[in-house]
């Protein structure tokens, strides 16, 4: 008797944690985002939807920012972007310890289904510890963005910077030309309709005029969130 009375038990315990688990499965189910072409993304090629603000930070090597994106059009956001940079080596900055402030200008040009893309125009301001250097200039870049078939969207895209760098003390600073050549890749997510999940790599090369040494390797990463106020 006691032997059926605690199989019993064991079927209702083993019934109801097997509904309980099916209904959040279900509600997993149900809240799993399916990214499109109209998918809202902090650096790939679809803006933050217009009259929408989303605010962010990532975190990775060669620094740390801060993102703020103001949805101004529906084709179209502009950003600020400040950060404090540690690199040392293969981060293309010319710095160690220092300032570097951006404002991603973006525009989304097309959007498919499961396709995007747009282009992208960010000019900044530099200032850091190598005795001392600061730079301004822009980059110019193209992003591609392609809805996979359950929660991230793949972003990548080519980008070039070009701009005015010195570096170093009198007399023996350096001043000229100074340009990169890179390529993004990375993967995004949008869930619960305001939570915007993101990882990028950018892989290139350095080039310098008037002293500036150039044919680095560049490599930069960075992974964070951000969250879109209605």
């Amino acid at each position: 008797m006691g032997g059926m009375r605690a199989m019993k038990r064991f079927v209702i315990t083993v019934a109801m944690v097997s509904t309980i688990l099916a209904g959040l499965a279900g509600e997993a189910k149900a809240q799993k985002p399916r990214p499109t072409g109209d998918t809202p993304s902090l650096t790939g090629a679809q803006v933050i939807p217009r009259g929408r603000t989303a605010l962010g930070i990532t975190v990775g090597y060669p620094s740390l920012r801060l993102h703020a994106i103001w949805g101004v059009g529906r084709r179209f956001d502009v950003g600020l972007m400040p950060a404090l940079t540690y690199g040392t080596r293969f981060d293309g900055y010319r710095q160690r310890l220092g300032l570097n402030l951006q404002i991603p200008l973006r525009w989304a040009l097309a959007d498919k289904p499961n396709f995007n893309f747009g282009f992208r125009l960010m000019p900044y301001f530099r200032i850091g510890e190598a005795s001392p250097a600061f730079s301004v200039g822009g980059n110019l870049g193209f992003r591609f963005g392609i809805a996979m078939p359950r929660v991230f969207t793949l972003i990548f895209g080519p980008e070039g910077r070009i701009g005015f760098a010195s570096v170093g003390d009198t007399p023996a600073r350096q001043n000229g030309l100074d340009a990169e050549l890179t390529g993004m890749v990375g993967l995004e997510s949008y869930f619960k309709r305001k939570w915007l999940f993101s990882l990028e790599m950018h892989f290139g090369h350095l080039f310098g005029t008037g002293g500036l040494p150039g044919g680095e390797f560049i490599y930069r990463t960075w992974v964070g969130f951000a969250y879109v106020f209605r």
